[in-house]
């Protein structure tokens, strides 16, 4: 066992308990696929600690070595390319095309030094790699699948010039090299931009392919054997303590974004919808367009949460919010000021009378999407809303009153309701109804 490895290994232990945790607070599934990748080059370090090129478990220990590398950067490559690709599809694509390389990987950790076995390796991989892109795309055409096949030739055509040559060692860590440069490329375009975590990330898998590309080289040369060991360890903590900082920088962009908008709805609080009307009073001011707010009150919500409960509460008010937003112009913005209150931000309202009635087609639209009737347990819920709208500058040039009319005429036509009048309606619904 080589005892100088235990506390890199410690480290990186510690690392992965720290992913872990912070995962749990981003529970999406490319962060789970990290922490797996992560775990199988952990794996890879314990083989390491134990190998020893005339040891009793030096075959095993190799073998194992470099099918985590493997299963790692594949395990990578699926969780960088989740953002961009269909999930299915480069499952399917990875999973036909990894077991040659796997086999590839083994012959040769299993000291087996004849071409024999790795040209049938190589031949197996290659057939796949020419089949299988056409054979999950459905299709001949250029930009589809052909373009798959490029990474695949620049494997097994050097596979098999090496193995041609009796270069056992570049046929096996040359694949290694491609598949974690590709792994750095997909990175770099999936991650946020402007991501110091991103910079780790696509530098550990970068610096990683070259030490892959480089092995043979480093071996021939023993005077640099201690160095390249450093790095052979220093960019696995790189690429952990990058996964660590997009984390971090995931939760940070989570907590700036919950506190600008509703939890509940998604839709932007009093705080930034503050902010956006302060943005459209000032370009009507500049423009001499016109501005319009629209107050949005439900008429019975009170009695919906006492009767059915807080639950079926809040799931009617995601539906009102969703059936919101398909009736408001691209430019307004839609808020929740708080329990059943929403208002709408009508921006670049033309000057003069037509302004009047494009607010009076938003507030009819509104009354319409109000009247979208709310499933929920084979019942349908059907209520209604009361509207009150003020415009800018030509009902008044001040904001709190401009709030305040706006507020006061939704009141005055929610007091125009009969008492008689049931502004909760039960009627049978489709019990496989939902919100």
């Amino acid at each position: 066992m080589t005892i100088r490895l235990l506390p890199d290994l410690a480290a990186m232990a510690v690392l992965l308990v720290v992913l872990y945790f912070l995962r749990r607070r981003h529970p999406q599934e490319r962060v789970g696929l990290w922490i797996v990748g992560l775990l199988f080059i952990f794996l890879e370090a314990i083989a390491h600690t134990v190998y020893s090129p005339r040891g009793p478990l030096h075959i095993p220990s190799h073998v194992i070595a470099l099918d985590s590398y493997l299963a790692a950067g594949v395990i990578f490559l699926w969780a960088a390319a989740q953002p961009l690709y269909s999930r299915r599809a480069t499952l399917t694509y990875l999973m036909v095309n990894t077991p040659p390389l796997a086999a590839l990987l083994s012959i040769y950790g299993s000291d087996i030094r004849t071409p024999g076995p790795y040209l049938i390796a190589i031949i197996c991989g290659a057939l796949l790699a020419i089949t299988s892109p056409f054979l999950i795309n459905r299709t001949l055409k250029i930009g589809k699948a052909w373009w798959l096949m490029v990474p695949h030739l620049l494997i097994w055509g050097p596979a098999w010039f090496s193995v041609s040559g009796g270069n056992y060692r570049d046929a096996a860590y040359f694949p290694l090299f491609v598949l974690y440069l590709a792994t750095g490329v997909i990175f770099q375009l999936s991650l946020p931009r402007r991501s110091l975590g991103k910079i780790c990330i696509v530098s550990g898998f970068t610096i990683w392919s070259l030490v892959f590309l480089f092995h043979s080289w480093v071996v021939d040369h023993s005077q640099y054997v201690d160095l390249a060991s450093d790095i052979w360890d220093m960019q696995k903590f790189l690429v952990t303590i990058g996964m660590l900082l997009v984390l971090l920088e995931m939760q940070v962009a989570s907590n700036e974004w919950y506190g600008f908008h509703d939890q509940l709805t998604g839709l932007p609080n009093r705080r930034l919808f503050e902010d956006r009307l302060a943005q459209a009073l000032q370009g009507s001011e500049r423009d001499g367009t016109r501005t319009a707010l629209i107050m949005i009150d439900l008429n019975g919500f009170k009695l919906i949460n006492d009767s059915l409960g807080h639950d079926i509460g809040d799931r009617l008010l995601q539906h009102i919010a969703q059936s919101l937003r398909h009736v408001i112009r691209t430019p307004d913005v839609l808020a929740r000021l708080g329990g059943d209150e929403f208002i709408i931000i009508a921006n670049d309202l033309p000057a003069g009378p037509d302004a009047r009635h494009v607010a009076e087609a938003s507030q009819a639209r509104v009354a319409e999407a109000l009247k979208r009737p709310f499933n929920y347990g084979g019942h349908s819920l059907n209520v209604s809303g009361s509207v009150g709208v003020s415009i800018y500058p030509d009902d008044t040039t001040d904001e709190v009153l401009l709030r305040r009319l706006a507020d006061q005429r939704m009141y005055e036509q929610k007091r125009q309701i009969p008492l008689e009048f049931e502004p909760v309606t039960l009627m049978p619904g489709p019990s496989s109804s939902q919100s």
